[in-house]
């Protein structure tokens, strides 16, 4: 639970950077792709990241909340649970990215850049879509 709060931490801190100092290059590892995930990557979508780590750099913090105004800081904490329980995984419209989905008061959407030279899957950008209204 102390890693948990402490990797919390430095995420909110990164997004902090990532507002203040346009230049920035800081990142934050949150940890090694399981097998269990690598397996489903390389059976459904062919991609092999056995070993690779996964990264939140300020790059794309940046960028995510450039392009979508109404994500908080705490919405980058979100991360951690929606790659570790995503309701729908698949390959991104641009090449060597993945999209995550995450149903919870909106449809949270985590996309990842895959970095095969550094071993590394890399925050692209972070969104969320409100959910469309139920038919009765």
């Amino acid at each position: 639970m102390k890693k948990e709060v402490k990797l919390q931490r430095k995420i909110l801190e990164l997004v902090k950077i990532a507002r203040t100092d346009k230049k920035s290059k800081d990142f934050v590892p949150i940890g090694k792709i399981t097998k269990f995930q690598a397996d489903v990557f390389e059976k459904y979508f062919g991609v092999n990241v056995r070993d690779y780590e996964r990264i939140i750099a300020a790059e794309g913090i940046r960028h995510a909340l450039n392009r979508h105004k109404d994500l908080t800081e705490t919405d980058f904490l979100a991360i951690l649970f929606i790659v570790d329980n995503p309701d729908v995984v698949g390959l991104g419209k641009k090449q060597d990215t993945i999209v995550y989905r995450k149903d919870f008061d909106k449809f949270y959407f985590y996309v990842e850049c895959v970095q095969n030279k550094r071993k590394r899957l890399v925050i692209q950008t972070l969104y969320k879509r409100k959910k469309p209204l139920k038919r009765t």
